[in-house]
Order: structure tokens, then C-alpha cells, then sequence
């Protein structure tokens, strides 16, 4: 059975990655960054990120630096600005494999999660 589960680094290293979205401005950033790739591969400036979650800009940069340090984002600087996007495609289908999952629940257990 122990060669079924994946060693205990590999287990630690995707618990972070669970912990890095449980925010959910987290979340929406990296759902936006998934939909928005293949657009503009070029990335979203934080003022961008932080408009589109109504959050302060200051708040925005904590956000993307602990996406950026669990491996979820990458970054990019034109200027003084930094433009962030994906790490890769593995990040997008987790978060839109999340979303599906929750949306095709069934109706009696959402209605008992939401209470």
C-alpha cells in the first residue's frame, strides 16, 4: 500500500500549494490569470489584479508573493512594474477542475455546506 502515496516531501510541497489558495482573493487571482492566458501572455500588473479583487494594492502584493513562493505564479518586470502570470498550464486546470467540481455538486450537499 505505502508505494500507492507519494512520499512525504511530495505531500508537503501540494499541502502548500492547497495553503497558498485558501484566500479568496488567492483564488481569484489565479482564476483570472487562467483565463486571461493565451490573451496576453505578458502577464497582469498588480494595479490591474488588485482592481479586478477590489483589494488595496499593498494586500495584492502580499497575495502574489505567497502565490509566487508556493510556485503558482511567475513574474515579470517592464520598468518599475511587475507583470504576473501562471507558472503553467497545471495551475489553471487545478483551479478550473475546483471550480467544476463545486458547481456540478450535488444541490443537497451545497445547500448543506453553504448553511
Amino acid at each position: 500500500m505505502s508505494e500507492v502515496l507519494p512520499n512525504k516531501a511530495l505531500m508537503a510541497r501540494a499541502l502548500e500549494l492547497f495553503r497558498a489558495i485558501t484566500h479568496e482573493d488567492r483564488l481569484m487571482v489565479l482564476v483570472a490569470l487562467g483565463r486571461s492566458e493565451g490573451v496576453d501572455d505578458s502577464g497582469v500588473s498588480v494595479g490591474e489584479l488588485a482592481e479586478l479583487c477590489g483589494s488595496e494594492q499593498s494586500a495584492m502584493s502580499h497575495h502574489l508573493r505567497r502565490l509566487r513562493d508556493a510556485g503558482l505564479v511567475r513574474t515579470s518586470r517592464r520598468g518599475k512594474q511587475v507583470f504576473y502570470a501562471l507558472r503553467d498550464r497545471h495551475v489553471a486546470r487545478i483551479i478550473e477542475d475546483a471550480l467544476e467540481h463545486v458547481a456540478e455538486a450535488r444541490p443537497s450537499r451545497r445547500k448543506r455546506a453553504e448553511s
